[in-house]
């Protein structure tokens, strides 16, 4: 269990400890609850059972026994000892996962493949991913959380909340604690569903109490002593075990009985006279020390007395005399030491020896750190007041935890630290500003990054000739993808050349970043050309690994997209394609980089009126894209899904992805995402007739977008692509066709010089209807034709298909001007005319309804005013809408909003709309 410890040792692997997942071994002769067992077993499928008591109650022994008994019958039974370090949202959902695989792995298997491959994935999703599997496996499932009051943070009682309000129908959940949990059992919960057992239940009767005695075998008692002894204790099983063990020094039962009156208030008194003081000196000194220890094995227990191999055959001493301990597995590598004997061991040597406390707690860490067991080693280091080890274990390997994508676990790790002990680190700022780019939270990953560049420019000013060249080149990187997250594709772009030129030999994955920024900038400068050279350079260099990488699939996906706004669609489906592939057998359905590279195909699918494929593809994907996806990719997604929502009769769901959409927007600071979805929202409302509403949000914008976007360049260039056709579709709705020509027309030639043929097929298509509007019938011919002559190399579709009847009228007209001349460009033409057929035949058969309807269920779920709310969602309105419409406070909606969700198990507005008014069948629950 060595392992080298220097800083050349790099590896960091977060183990889970496997013990917290096994009960306590029941000791032999232990005795059966059996009432309280037989009361568990008649509890009705997904219920929940608490069991409620303090320290020495037999709390653990009757979860313990209950599972034994489970196992006995053949059923899947996991089981979780928590403690403090679990109150990592992280770090919980692992423990939780490799609990319920150790009882089934079929049924784990996919949240497994997630957690141990991409972390980048939201708890969240994971959880749901193991719900789905529990209630896919066909059988009944019990899982035991013990110790669960010692979880306090937020974020894991909101998992553990969420897990406990949709239980399966075939799982059933006991919980454990000495005190009542943080969590309200009762909102979780229907009453009939809630069992709980207290102290009063575990209490000994007196043939229970004199069933222990008689297993003990240590002075034989009649009936009238185990009735003192029992009442003196009340029933407490520690107490009577400690009247055990009094008894061999005592003897006489009534005098003991006398004495052990109130022993539950004196514990600690009681520990000391009945166990403590009649240990031998070698023996008690070994309990203080390792007292500190939460678990114990010999090996650690002998480096925390200072070397030597006799702490084995002290645990089995103290295990065959009973002396409250218990080993934890069946090979008795590891024991625990009951609670009430842990703390008093504790206090005794904090008051006798308080100089070796910070000694013991060193020789644990180091020890559980050459056994890879960080989260133990950490926390002894930092009892030990050795910060600076504890921030080198988490300097030395925080990069490669970033290359595999675990941002997550390292800035737990350094929220751990005091700050004045990471302030001098530069490379653990660094790791801790990547963490957070990769998380999308620019604004803290800005804050850090000017902490370490601050920190260079005074060391630089100090020693001109001393610069540390390769936190430069990172810096950079994570500027340039701070940039490119922030929208900003001219920095991104500088920035990620700099950080690729630096002569410095940095971490591949670092470069690979770095390109991917440069990507984002070239593609609205029109040079495809140039990404693609770096994107065959790369290739060529790029190292043979199965295993697929965080930052490759990164850049894929931004290459991918350079290719489809550029008109490369074969190029970007293969990419995505060959990404997706990768992304799926690797990191799994679910994961963050499956569904970031799902969504983009998805869209080129629908564009190529591949529908099939592109609802298979969104399938229970777009809340996971909604909170882990990048800029692009969630345009592409959103829009996609709104588009198949819409044309499935779905309008309450396109429209509410699409707020989703701006909500999102709005957090992140993407107008581009915001104005996409403004611009698609206003599509759908003219399609519908609702031309007030459209002109509304059409001036909205024009305050703002055309002092930020016009004229200028890199990636503004779209989002003002954008609010031009949403103007101008407005304009065309209002028979205003004159005023949207020569705003199509600026936007073309601001989109066509740098090569966004996608959206120049798209605007001329627009512009086409807009010059046959104004009587200009030829000019709308040849803008048809710029269009058709883009489209037919790209393969676009529903681009055309999308703009409706008028557009029909234009294509029938054009193909007749074409003749019966049979080549390519009629060919085209004539497979627009046949999907536009297709269209019209398919929403007549589908015959969608025009308003939403609540389903028989939402009422027993939801209130009046969160129906009317969730209505006013089906329809489309934002927060402010939906305020202004039910005269409600924004702060009120949004309290709405969350009761809903809640109440649903959703994370967004499509969910809820889907789960209430529409069928719900395209999203579905797989990801919740």
């Amino acid at each position: 269990m060595n392992a080298s410890l220097d800083g050349t040792d790099r590896q960091w692997s977060v183990s889970l400890i496997q013990t917290k997942m096994i009960p306590p071994r029941l000791p032999s002769g232990c005795v059966q609850r059996h009432a309280l067992l037989e009361r568990i077993r008649e509890r009705p499928p997904r219920s929940i059972t608490v069991v409620t008591a303090p320290a020495g109650f037999g709390k653990t022994t009757l979860l313990a026994g209950w599972r034994e008994a489970l196992l006995a019958q053949e059923h899947p039974v996991a089981w979780l000892s928590l403690d403090g370090e679990d109150d990592d949202p992280q770090l919980f959902g692992a423990y939780l996962v490799a609990a319920l695989a150790r009882a089934s792995a079929e049924m784990a298997c996919q949240a497994q493949q997630l957690l141990n491959k991409d972390a980048l994935t939201p708890i969240k999703t994971v959880t749901s991913v193991l719900l789905n599997g529990i209630a896919a496996c066909g059988r009944s499932v019990f899982l035991v959380l013990d110790d669960v009051d010692r979880l306090t943070a937020k974020p894991v009682l909101a998992i553990v909340s969420r897990l406990l309000r949709y239980v399966p129908e075939n799982m059933l959940v006991l919980l454990g604690a000495r005190g009542e949990p943080a969590f309200r059992l009762g909102q979780l919960t229907a009453p009939e569903k809630l069992m709980r057992i207290n102290a009063d239940d575990l209490r000994f009767s007196i043939d229970e109490a004199r069933a222990f005695f008689d297993q003990t075998g240590t002075v034989p008692l009649d009936r009238t002593s185990v009735e003192l002894l029992n009442g003196a204790t009340e029933g407490w099983v520690a107490g009577l075990q400690l009247a055990s063990l009094a008894l061999k020094q005592v003897g006489d039962a009534a005098r003991l009985a006398n004495n052990l009156a109130g022993t539950s208030s004196g514990i600690d008194r009681y520990l000391n006279d009945t166990v403590l003081a009649h240990l031998p000196p070698p023996m008690l000194k070994f309990l203080m020390y390792t007292s500190i220890l939460e678990r114990l094995s010999p090996a650690v227990c002998n480096a925390i007395m200072g070397g030597g191999s006799g702490s084995g055959e002290k645990l089995d001493w103290l295990e065959r005399h009973n002396v409250f301990i218990r080993p934890l597995d069946e090979t008795q590598d590891w024991y625990r030491y009951h609670a009430l004997l842990s703390e008093a061991l504790r206090c005794r040597l904090i008051r006798l020896m308080p100089q070796q406390v910070p000694l013991l707690h060193h020789r644990a860490s180091q020890w559980l750190a050459g056994a890879r067991l960080w989260p133990e080693a950490v926390r002894h280091a930092l009892a030990a007041g050795e910060f600076e080890q504890a921030a080198q274990w988490a300097e030395n390997c925080a990069m490669e935890m970033l290359e595999r994508g675990d941002p997550y676990a390292l800035l737990g790790w350094i929220r751990k630290l005091p700050p004045d002990v990471v302030q001098g680190r530069l490379r653990l700022h660094l790791a801790k500003a990547w963490a957070l780019a990769l998380l999308l939270q620019t604004s803290s990953a800005t804050k850090e990054i000017r902490v370490v560049a601050h920190e260079l420019d005074r060391k630089r000013r100090d020693d001109p000739g001393k610069v540390d060249k390769a936190a430069v080149a990172e810096i950079n990187a994570i500027r340039a993808m701070i940039a490119a997250n922030s929208d900003d594709s001219e920095r991104a772009l500088e920035l990620g050349r700099a950080a690729e030129a630096s002569l410095v030999s940095v971490a591949p994955w670092v470069k690979r970043y770095a390109q991917t920024a440069q990507f984002c900038g070239l593609m609205y400068r029109g040079r495809f050309d140039e990404i693609r050279c770096i994107w065959n350079i790369a290739n060529e260099q790029m190292e043979q690994s199965q295993q697929p990488m965080y930052s490759d699939l990164n850049r894929h996906a931004m290459y991918g997209h350079a290719a489809l706004l550029h008109g490369e669609l074969s190029e970007a489906r293969r990419i995505f394609e060959e990404a997706l592939e990768r992304a799926e057998n690797g990191l799994g359905h679910f994961s963050s980089c499956t569904v970031m590279v799902a969504g983009s195909l998805a869209s080129i699918y629908y564009e190529c009126n591949d529908l099939p494929r592109a609802r298979k593809l969104i399938k229970g994907r777009t809340t996971i894209a909604l909170e882990v996806s990048r800029l692009g990719a969630l345009v592409r997604h959103t829009l996609a899904t709104s588009r198949l929502l819409w044309r499935d009769g779905e309008k309450g769901a396109a429209l509410a992805i699409l707020e989703d959409g701006r909500q999102v927007a709005a957090n992140r600071q993407w107008l581009r995402l915001k104005v996409a979805c403004d611009a698609e929202t206003v599509r759908l409302l003219l399609v519908d007739g609702n031309v007030a509403r459209a002109r509304q949000i059409a001036d909205e914008l024009s305050a703002s977008v055309p002092m930020m976007c016009e004229g200028r360049a890199g990636s503004a260039v779209e989002t003002w692509a954008s609010y031009c056709l949403l103007q101008a579709r407005v304009l065309i709705a209002e028979d205003h066709a004159d005023e949207a020509v020569p705003l199509l027309e600026r936007s073309l030639e601001t989109v066509e010089p740098i090569g966004l043929r996608f959206h120049e097929t798209v605007i001329s298509v627009l512009l086409s209807r807009a010059l046959e509007q104004c009587g200009a019938s030829e000019r709308a011919l040849v803008a048809l034709g710029r269009a058709l002559c883009i489209g037919r190399a790209s393969g676009m579709i529903n681009s055309f298909v999308d703009e409706g009847q008028p557009v029909r009228v234009l294509l029938q007209r054009f193909r007749h001007v074409l003749g019966d001349v049979s080549n390519v460009e009629t060919a085209y033409v004539d497979r627009l005319l046949a999907a536009f057929d297709d269209r019209c035949g398919s929403a007549a058969a589908s015959s969608p309804s025009q308003s939403v309807k609540s389903v028989p269920m939402s009422s027993d779920v939801l209130s009046v005013r969160e129906l009317e709310v969730l209505t006013c969602v089906g329809r489309g309105l934002s927060n402010k809408e939906i305020g202004r419409s039910l005269k409600l406070a924004p702060e009120t909606v949004k309290w709405h909003l969350k009761n809903i969700f809640e109440k649903l198990d959703v994370s967004s507005r499509i969910e809820a709309v889907q789960r209430v008014f529409g069928s719900g069948d395209r999203e579905g629950r797989a990801a919740m």
